[in-house]
């Protein structure tokens, strides 16, 4: 079992990219120095890891997958 494994499609990742971007973007308009702008970059950072990598932690704790690949763990 390893420590970064491919557990989702190739559509959720390009979802998670595009709504990462949107985030950065946004905390940067609002002040990203402020609380807001914070919580945005930090959500916008695990966003653009899951679509990187491919791998979603909560996904694994749950034990789901969307990856076409039936032997992705």
């Amino acid at each position: 079992m390893g420590l970064i494994v491919t557990n989702q499609s190739s559509k959720e990742r390009k979802i998670r990219a595009i709504v990462g971007i949107v985030l950065i973007i946004l905390a940067i308009s609002v002040d990203i120095s402020s609380m807001i702008g914070v919580v945005l970059l930090a959500t916008a950072g695990a966003l653009l890891f899951n679509a990187i990598s491919g791998n979603c932690y909560i996904y694994r704790v749950l034990g789901y997958s969307t990856c076409p690949i039936s032997d992705s763990y």
